[in-house]
């Protein structure tokens, strides 16, 4: 089987509509996705893209950080083989990694990881806006991949946002080439929404990063689990 490969390249409304157009055949038979974006990392799917919509279905709070970001409005395509055309500019690479950080945080260190100002600034306001039966749902899916683990909702959650404050202000992370490299800083039951830093809307200005797929891409997208995946910026 070949190593594990994504292409993902964002576009306007104007940009995907050409592309679609350019690739024929194979365009109008892009397989779209409208609920849960993760979903188009499957290495089974050939290309597929993300419909604007999708930020708002079946993740709307954990993925409204898309809403701030400067990907707002467009289209994301995603495909195991780089596409060479004009409007797709340079592609966000996807690859597996052998990857394993030296540590993680501290209890200590996760909070103030949380109380980083450029994450509070950044963070959207229903980001921390969980209602019950969300909390149920994650102790479900929690619990099926951690059984006889206690479920603590508050600590995970502080993990989550911790996790994401790692990429808007790292302070856990490898130097690569001169520059730092964050990566996710807790296991896959621990990680929320990390199509987030999969798609560059979280954590976008750093070259290459280090990420942790969530347990929502472990179900959905059949991501294994606790494996640190390589996010580089424009390769191809």
């Amino acid at each position: 089987m070949a190593p594990y490969r994504k292409f993902c390249y964002w576009l306007t409304h104007h940009e995907f509509k050409k592309v679609r157009g350019t690739l024929g055949a194979e365009g109008t038979g892009l397989e779209a996705e409208t609920r849960i974006p993760c979903r188009t990392l499957r290495s089974s799917a050939e290309i597929t893209y993300v419909d604007p919509k999708a930020w708002k279905g079946f993740c709307k709070r954990r993925t409204s950080w898309y809403l701030k970001s400067d990907q707002l409005g467009k289209f994301l395509v995603v495909t195991r083989k780089a596409i060479d055309l004009p409007e797709m500019g340079e592609p966000i690479l996807i690859t597996e990694s052998n990857f394993k950080p030296e540590r993680l945080p501290s209890p200590e260190e996760i909070a103030k990881l949380v109380q980083s100002r450029r994450y509070q600034k950044k963070k959207p306001r229903v980001w921390e806006k969980v209602d019950p039966f969300e909390k149920e749902s994650y102790r479900r899916s929690y619990e099926h991949y951690q059984p006889g683990e206690p479920f603590d909702f508050d600590e995970i959650f502080l993990r989550h946002s911790a996790n994401h404050a790692n990429f808007v202000d790292p302070k856990f992370f490898v130097m690569m080439d001169g520059v730092k490299a964050p990566y996710s800083i807790s296991d896959s039951p621990r990680v929320c929404s990390s199509c987030l830093e999969f798609f560059n809307i979280v954590g976008a200005q750093w070259p290459i990063k280090f990420v942790v797929a969530c347990l929502g891409a472990v179900q959905f997208a059949h991501l294994p689990a606790n494996r640190y995946f390589k996010v580089t910026k424009g390769k191809k």
